[in-house]
């Protein structure tokens, strides 16, 4: 299997968004037309404020059009570990906005009508071994009392949700879900839009002249002159960007197969939660909108033979819903998450008028969307930096980030080698 094709970009229409030709003034511009670009850009226009979107490539080019889908609550870390690493007040309210973000994305696709694939089914976190039970209970025990829904699976209530066999248990939140991620994308730009946000594609910016009130942006084709500039690009960074060192970046790739016959849907992930292990080199089942089995690990494809992934995948499945029998893929591709120093979402003040947003570290879809919602707050002076949940310069920069990154790929693929040979 050579061909390597994001499933996420075959799906819908992408709208043909104008690239910069011309010079222009906005209130804001954001750089980057991800979910934390256009939320921020969505609720700022929502207030009355003049915003310019301009991306290098197109809507969802970076992670938020090749993520898993999975729009789930929290932060990896558990909540006591964001208060240690906040305060306790600082902590808790970054807590609460992330464990409830999930109702947040669920209110606006059913208020807006978003066309996303939403199913608000629940995701299910595995126990690979009968040890992560444990972790899995301190982190419910944690969770809920920030009123998050959920409830611990036994290994045969986990099965029967599933039908995966292997694991031990599972943590199901009744909150979270699964969507196309790239289309719920597209539909926040065209809410921006409909706002007033003016979105230009295509359109890298080239650098940055300052004056005294303003920044200009210049492009190949254009300039755009705004009081205060949002750098959203995450782990797609530009030049502009200033989080190069911020942040370890990590690859996750999936594949999916063509659509599974109506007796496979039964025997595989009938309830249509989407689940991820607890294993160090994470591994994660959906099914999507026509029934195909997407399964995801850490790893980079684009960086080798994507016919490793496959039969990685191959036997994965095998051993996980061996029912099913063989699968033919027609879809593989990869995304790119810039993982913080200590998995907790960050705001860079560059200068008074510059902010950078990054660091979801894999927790984007819903995070990302009440983060820059909670940032348009900020900017449009309707909350103070105290009140800000998100914490504002704590990033701490990450001694040699690419050389862990290459660290992190070689064991993911070892550890695929591992599944694939010696079990």
């Amino acid at each position: 299997m050579n061909n390597i094709t994001n499933l996420w970009h075959q799906a819908g229409t992408e709208h043909n968004y104008p690239q910069l030709t011309e010079d222009l003034q906005a209130d804001v511009l954001v750089v980057g037309a991800g979910f934390s670009g256009l939320s921020t850009a969505l609720h700022l226009a929502r207030k009355g404020v003049a915003v310019v979107v301009l991306e290098a490539q197109q809507v969802g080019f970076g992670a938020s059009g090749r993520n898993v889908g999975l729009t789930n609550a929290g932060l990896w870390i558990m909540p006591q570990q964001a208060e240690q690493h906040l305060g306790k007040e600082r902590g808790q309210a970054l807590n609460q906005l992330l464990i409830d973000a999930p109702l947040y994305v669920q209110q606006l696709i059913e208020e807006q009508q978003i066309d996303c694939d939403f199913s608000a089914k629940g995701t299910l976190h595995l126990a690979h071994k009968a040890s992560a039970l444990n972790y899995l209970a301190q982190r419910a025990e944690q969770l809920s009392s920030y009123g998050a829904q959920l409830q611990l699976l036994d290994a045969d209530e986990t099965f029967n949700r599933t039908r995966a066999k292997g694991y031990y248990g599972a943590l199901l939140d009744n909150r979270a879900g699964t969507l196309q991620p790239l289309k719920y994308c597209r539909a926040l730009a065209q809410l921006a839009v409909a706002a007033g946000v003016k979105i230009f594609t295509h359109s890298p910016v080239t650098g940055l002249q300052k004056s005294a009130d303003k920044v200009q942006a210049n492009t190949l084709k254009g300039k755009v002159a705004s009081e205060k500039i949002v750098l959203a690009t995450n782990a797609y960074e530009d030049k502009l960007s200033h989080n190069r060192d911020y942040y370890t970046p990590l690859h996750f790739c999936q594949l999916a197969s063509a659509p599974l016959s109506a007796q496979q849907r039964q025997q595989c992930l009938p309830d249509n939660n989407g689940c991820w292990d607890t294993g160090a080199v994470m591994r994660s089942f959906r099914t999507d909108a026509a029934g195909r089995l997407i399964v995801g690990t850490v790893g980079d494809i684009h960086s080798g033979d994507a016919r490793h992934f496959k039969r990685w995948s191959q036997h994965v499945v095998a051993k996980t819903f061996p029912q099913i029998g063989a699968l033919e893929y027609q879809y593989a591709w990869s995304g790119r998450i810039a993982k913080s120093h200590n998995n907790i979402p960050q705001l860079l003040e560059i200068e008074d008028n510059i902010i950078q947003i990054m660091g979801y570290s894999g927790r984007g879809i819903a995070g990302a969307t009440v983060c820059g919602r909670e940032l348009a707050k900020y900017i449009n002076g309707d909350i103070s930096r105290q009140q800000l949940a998100i914490p504002f310069n704590s990033a701490q920069k990450i001694s040699f980030n690419q050389l862990r990154a290459v660290a992190y790929e070689l064991g993911s693929q070892l550890s695929h080698l591992s599944d694939h040979m010696l079990r």
